[in-house]
């Protein structure tokens, strides 16, 4: 259980981290990095972003300025140019199989469990993040925001997306707090 854990934390921490940093590097302002979800236990800000540890740790956020909401201001996500917008969208689930490849295979050169068990953790998280199209994860950001805006046009299809984004985060946040005691069962007996 505590090689799960200390996983996911590195994992989501990765994944985030990574969103940030391209978010940077295309211009896109950065309000909010949290590992974790509720309200923090730490808090820095520095510069224009807030970093935060949050106690629910099974996931975390990046939350890039004018992410869901009609602007005018350049440094805003809804304003940065698709290949943007897909850059940084992808970067979470890139660095996540891409880590997650590389330790797995030194995990199997080496025979090490736990690089092994770390690095299929992280593939598999940032491959069903990537390629699970539901509006509030990667890969829905990238598939449903630009199919929306093109139907409905900017300012509508982004309140559609926006809507979409937080029932989609309330069902998996619902599903989570239901399969913890599961997950936590499986760890317990060694299935994970």
């Amino acid at each position: 259980m505590i090689a799960f854990l200390i996983s996911l934390l590195i994992i989501v921490s990765l994944h985030e981290l990574a969103h940030l940093i391209v978010a940077k590097l295309c211009g896109c302002g950065v309000e909010v990095y949290s590992i974790g979800f509720g309200k923090p236990y730490l808090a820095k800000k520095i510069g224009t972003t807030e970093y935060r540890i949050t106690p629910w740790l099974f996931g975390g956020y990046c939350k890039l300025k004018g992410e869901l909401e009609i602007t005018k201001e350049k440094d805003t996500f809804i304003n940065m140019t698709y290949r943007k917008k897909l850059a940084i969208s992808i970067a979470g689930c890139a660095i996540n199989m891409i880590t997650g490849a590389l330790v797995f295979y030194l995990g199997l050169k080496f025979q090490t469990y736990y690089l092994y068990y770390f690095g299929y953790l992280s593939f598999i998280l940032g491959a069903t993040n990537w390629f699970l199209p539901i509006p509030c994860l990667d890969g829905g950001y990238a598939l449903w925001y630009p199919i929306l805006t093109k139907i409905f046009g900017q300012e509508r299809g982004t309140k559609i997306f926006a809507k979409t984004v937080q029932i989609s985060f309330i069902i998996i946040m619902a599903l989570n707090i239901v399969c913890i005691p599961l997950l936590i069962q499986l760890i317990a007996k060694g299935a994970l």
